[in-house]
């Protein structure tokens, strides 16, 4: 899976600087929503925060003045009225942008977030800005993994300590400020776990894009020619034996199942399993005649509820006159991010 974190501890590890942009806070209609984040790099980005004036404002200070005097910034961006319409800020909203040069030792902590964001465990990123003058550390990062462990060193007020360890939600929520020093909460976010049944050519369309959109995705198949890294990279694969007999994979009510095997048989075989597990997604791919005598089968043979099966998204997929592999998975997660906004 392609990870901001993976990206900005390769590039501590490398020695490569880079500033760290998050929008720290949102009110109203902005480019994107709170935590959105980007590397800005001297010649390039990594992510975005949402494009436009207001991305191109924030490269601009990033390069010009975060990396030429490593202190951090705070940049308050109000898209409304007729001033921030002519500087092509026309959302209407109002966001903050914190900006911080990362530095080598910080690799640790975007290794530590990286990790969790592909476990899903709990974890907070905390920002330290010391906004004093006279002060000899302006910004200092650290991760809350799982309210377990702190990852990155702490120096100042040790009730912060016990804070961040304990209760980083209460600090999130009042947005600490103590002598001049601000301590800001960004939650690092947990994948979403994607469970894509079948190996097929759609699957690997699917794949690809669940992947780019920051999907967790697991591959199973009954064929280790189909269900590899070769033809799935950044995926995990799982080849079983049968279908019919399922390993207990640790599928909940935050997963995604895709069912797309190559037949009616092993579709209906994974749908049994999966509407045990009722996940917060379960889509299946396949026409309406083949759904309904599924369904038929599911109910009247195995009790099942025709309530529950008609909530399942099959056929799979928005109506967007799709044929083509590529079309149908575009398709596809295009319903899939439609449920998972709305959530």
């Amino acid at each position: 899976m392609n990870s901001i974190y993976t990206e900005a501890a390769g590039l501590c590890a490398a020695g490569t600087p880079f500033v760290w942009a998050v929008i720290i806070s949102q009110d109203g209609s902005t480019p994107r929503s709170a935590g959105s984040r980007m590397l800005i790099l001297q010649d390039s980005i990594v992510s975005t925060i949402g494009g436009g004036a207001m991305e191109g404002s924030v490269i601009q200070v990033a390069r010009e003045q975060v990396m030429a005097d490593g202190k951090p910034r705070i940049l308050r961006y109000d898209m409304s009225g007729t001033e921030a319409a002519t500087a092509g800020l026309i959302c209407g909203g109002v966001c903050e942008v914190l900006l911080a040069c990362m530095e080598p030792q910080y690799q640790d902590v975007f290794e530590a977030a990286a990790k969790a964001e592909q476990d899903g465990a709990p974890a907070w990123l905390f920002y330290v800005l010391d906004e004093n003058e006279d002060s000899t550390l302006p910004f200092q990062l650290c991760i809350n993994v799982n309210c377990e462990r702190i990852v990155g060193s702490f120096r100042g007020n040790q009730k912060f300590v016990r804070d961040m360890l304990l209760n980083p939600i209460r600090v999130a929520i009042h947005g600490d400020s103590v002598d001049g020093v601000r301590y800001l909460v960004d939650d690092v976010g947990s994948a979403p776990r994607m469970w894509l049944f079948g190996a097929g050519h759609v699957s690997c369309e699917v794949a690809r894009i669940a992947v780019g959109c920051g999907f967790n995705v697991t591959v199973i198949d009954d064929r280790e020619d189909f269900c590899n890294r070769t033809r799935f990279p950044d995926c995990d694969c799982v080849v079983i034996d049968d279908f019919q007999q399922m390993p207990d994979f640790p599928a909940d009510g935050n997963s995604y199942v895709i069912i797309m095997t190559r037949g009616h048989a092993y579709d209906k075989d994974v749908l049994r399993w999966a509407l045990g597990k009722r996940p917060f997604y379960l889509g299946m791919i396949g026409s309406k005649t083949k759904r309904d005598a599924l369904y038929k089968k599911l109910h009247e043979e195995e009790g099942f509820p025709m309530e529950q099966l008609q909530a399942v998204k099959c056929p799979i997929g928005l109506t967007i006159s799709a044929e083509t592999p590529p079309e149908i998975a575009v398709s596809v997660m295009a319903e899939v991010i439609q449920t998972r906004r709305e959530k």
